[in-house]
């Protein structure tokens, strides 16, 4: 944004990326630009020391900024008057990017969505939002492990009695499993038929296949409804099953590094330091879930060039195993296939297990969220209709819980209390009431906003932090690490409320002005919420 040749002043233009822009005029990257601490009464500081020059190599004057050298920085301080009417214009439309296809919860369909799966599902959900934001096409795919052992022993209890789902299907289905498995522990000669029973699968015995397709289908239509009640859509479900036919052309595109005992089959990915085996077929011929997952993957790599999942971090070693083989085969595509490991929720009693039925379901853990933000909704809110009061109740709940999941980096465990619930301090509900109170002040105003000149600290606190937000995107999408967007919501909850609680807006001679920023504060806040899946209320 330098001066035009003849110089008059450039037009005023939103700027959509502050530090970018501040960057372009010093002919650096980025990245290189730090916040410096408080007692640098500066917008943003340069370490020259980086770059190997000395600060009055790249001090430069600017019409959007003065420098000033100290030490080995270069400190930067904004031209608020400026620099505010173009933070405060519209935003642009997004480029469109390419196709995208991110895999997240893949729960096995033996029961319901547990807390373990809730963290996937809110972190893909989430970055599915945002990528969109960012102009990909995003298809979101939910792979299903309907061959697995769990499912096998809820269709082997099945089978006993053909009985018909009763309630909610995924917690019959578990309930199913945890029968079935229970007499196994009780009865393992029992264990044959159930070999059996898989052996009969792959063959692909019609009548077992049904059985499985009942239960499983029973199980996701389950899933689909807790998704729902989270405000999380998935778009295409992906069966394990369908790869089967696919494996033989696996093993044989991966050739000279095929082991073998028999009918045992395994890749040795010991030339890569791997030393464990990674088996494909079992000792009988019967394939095992690597080699579907190996067919699957490559399908995925064929229908997008990108491709991101979500997986659990205790699948990290497995991981390894399937890139390194995987990169046997699509090297090139293993390049543009990101993953995100997530820590599971911690519980009192330990490790999340479906086999004996010690898990907490989502749906209970939702249920109490929500009755928990209701008793707090009747205190704080007491006069309101009670159909809003219940839906403030859910939007509350169902965001606290998902930021507890999102506001800590994804490799990092988080353990949900209650105390999330609060409407102070780092949470949800803090950064929703704070979009609900902008908002109220904005239904009171008979004044039309204006973008106007605003140097006033706490007022250049919220433009400042306006101007970063595609800053935090770009960050987002390139890192995979949604907490940051989180985090920036909460810093610009925390600017406002600092504005509010300090400066007039309705009764002041920079009222319009004041207004605009409150606008804009609203709209970035709400954006902020909806990328995350949270709701943003109107009035709390």
């Amino acid at each position: 944004m330098k001066k035009p040749a003849d110089g008059g002043s450039n037009p005023p233009r939103a700027i959509m990326n502050l530090r970018r822009v501040i960057a372009e005029e010093l002919g650096i990257a980025p990245e290189l630009l730090e916040i410096p601490p408080a007692e640098i009464k500066a917008d943003y500081a340069l370490p020259c020391f980086k770059l190997g020059k000395r600060p009055e190599e790249l001090k430069r004057d600017s019409e959007l900024f003065s420098a000033e050298a100290q030490g080995g920085y270069l400190n930067l301080k904004l031209n608020w008057s400026r620099l505010a009417k173009e933070l405060l214009k519209p935003r642009r439309k997004r480029k469109l990017k390419g196709e995208l296809i991110l895999e997240h919860t893949s729960a096995n369909p033996d029961g319901p969505l547990h807390i373990g799966h809730f963290r996937n599902s809110v972190l893909g959900d989430a970055l599915a939002r945002i990528l969109r934001y960012q102009g990909y096409r995003v298809n979101t795919e939910f792979y299903v492990n309907d061959m697995g052992r769990q499912i096998a022993i809820a269709v082997w209890e099945w089978l006993r009695k053909q009985e018909e789902p009763k309630g909610k299907p995924d917690w019959w289905v578990v309930e199913l499993y945890i029968r079935g498995n229970r007499r196994l522990e009780d009865n393992p000669h029992l264990e044959e038929s159930l070999r059996h029973l898989m052996e009969l699968f792959e063959r692909g015995d019609q009548k077992i296949r049904r059985a499985y397709r009942k239960l499983v289908q029973a199980c996701l239509k389950g899933h689909k409804q807790t998704l729902e009640e989270l405000g999380i859509r998935i778009d295409s479900f992906r069966y394990e099953s369908d790869y089967l036919p696919e494996v033989k052309q696996v093993i044989k595109r991966l050739g000279k590094w095929i082991k073998r005992e028999g009918k045992h089959l395994w890749v040795d990915l010991k030339p890569f330091g791997i030393q464990r085996e990674f088996t494909l077929t079992r000792a009988d011929g019967t394939t095992i879930y690597p080699a579907r997952d190996l067919a699957y993957h490559l399908d995925k790599f064929r229908r997008a060039k990108e491709n991101i999942a979500v997986i659990g971090w205790d699948q990290k070693f497995y991981f390894e195993q399937l890139l390194k083989t995987l990169s046997l085969l699509e090297p090139e595509a293993v390049k543009h296939y990101r993953i995100v490991f997530y820590q599971h929720l911690r519980l009192p009693e330990g490790r999340i297990s479906t086999r004996k039925g010690s898990f907490i379901a989502i749906d209970i853990l939702l249920q109490d969220a929500v009755q928990e933000a209701r008793r707090i909704v009747e205190e704080r809110m007491p006069g309101y209709p009670e159909a809003e009061k219940a839906r403030i109740a859910k939007a509350v709940g169902v965001g606290a819980l998902k930021w507890t999941m999102l506001r800590i980096s994804p490799e990092k465990g988080c353990v949900w209390t209650s105390e999330a619930l609060r409407f102070e301090g780092a949470t949800a509900p803090y950064v929703q009431y704070t979009y609900a109170r902008a908002r109220s002040v904005l239904r009171k105003s008979r004044k039309k906003p204006k973008a106007g000149s605003l140097e006033d600290p706490r007022e250049t606190r919220c433009l400042k932090l306006l101007g970063e937000f595609e800053w935090v995107l770009e960050q987002v999408e390139k890192n995979l690490r949604p907490h940051l967007l989180a985090n920036y919501a909460l810093e610009l909850a925390d600017a406002f409320n600092e504005f509010y609680q300090n400066l007039p807006i309705l009764n002041s001679e920079k009222a319009r002005e004041r207004l605009m920023l409150t606008q804009r504060v609203a709209e970035t806040l709400k954006l902020c919420l909806d990328l995350l899946g949270i709701e943003a209320l109107e009035r709390m």
